[in-house]
C-alpha cells in the first residue's frame, strides 16, 4: 500500500487507471490489486475519493486539507489535475528510471511546473499543461514563457540538471502551431496569444489530442512537439 501511497504523493488528481498504469504499464485489463489497495486507503482517510461520472477519483489528503467532499477545488481543478497526472504517468512510462519531483519542491524558483522528472544524465524534463480558457483569455501561457525565461536557470541549478519545459495546450493543433510562429488570424476562433515561444529556446509545445493519441511508452520519441522553428520533434534526444 505504500507504493500507492508514494504515487498519490506525486500525483494530481488519478483514476484508477493512473495508477494501474504506473504500476503496470498496462491499462487494458483489470487490475485487483489497484482496485483493492485504493478502496482501502478511501476507507482509512489515507486518500480522497470523489465521483466523477461513473468513475472515482483520488487524491492524496494534503492536496485538499481542509475541503469537503462536495468542494474538492470545484470542476475545473479536477479537469486540470487529471491532466496533469495523465502527462506525468505517461511520460514516466516512457522512461521509467527518472525520478518524479513534486509540484511543491518547485516553490520558491519563481516558476512552478506541475512536476518535473530527472534523468540519470542531468536532464529535466518540466511539465506545463493549460486548458482552453487559461489559453485563449488568461494570458497565462505568455506569463508563464516569460517566468521560465527568468527562472530556469534557477530551477537547473538547483536540482542540478539541464531542464526543457513541455507545455500541453488543450486547444486544436493549428492553433499550437499559430502561436510558436507568432500568427494571429484575428476574429476567428483560432486566435492565440502573442508569441513568446522564442525567448525561451528549450520549451515545446503540443496540443493535447495529440499528446494523448500517442501510444503508451512512446511519449518521448514521437515526434508531436513544435519548438521555436515551427517544426516538430520527439524529446528523447532533450531528456
Amino acid at each position: 500500500m505504500e507504493l500507492y501511497i508514494e504515487a498519490s504523493q506525486v500525483f494530481h488528481w488519478a483514476t484508477k487507471r493512473h495508477f494501474q498504469l504506473w504500476f503496470t504499464g498496462q491499462e487494458n485489463n483489470r487490475h485487483r490489486r489497484t482496485e483493492s489497495v485504493l478502496q482501502r486507503l478511501s476507507k482509512q482517510g489515507k486518500m480522497r475519493s470523489i465521483r466523477y461520472g461513473k468513475k472515482l477519483i483520488y487524491i492524496a489528503p494534503k492536496h485538499v486539507k481542509g475541503k469537503k467532499t462536495d468542494e474538492l477545488y470545484g470542476l475545473s481543478k479536477v479537469v486540470h489535475g487529471l491532466a496533469c497526472t495523465e502527462g506525468l504517468v505517461r511520460f514516466y512510462r516512457a522512461r521509467t528510471e527518472g525520478v518524479v519531483v513534486a509540484e511543491r519542491f518547485f516553490y520558491g524558483c519563481g516558476s512552478v511546473p506541475e512536476w518535473g522528472i530527472i534523468y540519470p544524465e542531468g536532464t529535466m524534463l518540466l511539465f506545463e499543461y493549460c486548458t482552453k480558457s487559461n489559453f485563449f483569455f488568461s494570458g497565462k501561457v505568455k506569463g508563464k514563457l516569460q517566468a521560465y525565461s527568468r527562472n530556469l536557470e534557477k530551477i537547473e541549478s538547483k536540482f542540478n540538471s539541464k531542464a526543457v519545459v513541455v507545455f500541453v495546450f488543450d486547444v486544436p493543433k493549428r492553433v499550437v502551431e499559430n502561436f510558436v510562429l507568432g500568427e494571429r488570424h484575428v476574429g476567428s476562433v483560432a486566435d492565440a496569444p502573442p508569441n513568446s515561444a522564442g525567448a525561451l529556446s528549450s520549451a515545446f509545445f503540443t496540443d493535447q489530442e495529440s499528446f494523448l493519441k500517442v501510444p503508451i511508452g512512446q511519449q518521448l520519441i514521437a515526434p508531436i512537439y513544435y519548438w521555436n522553428d515551427g517544426k516538430q520533434y520527439p524529446l528523447r534526444k532533450n531528456v
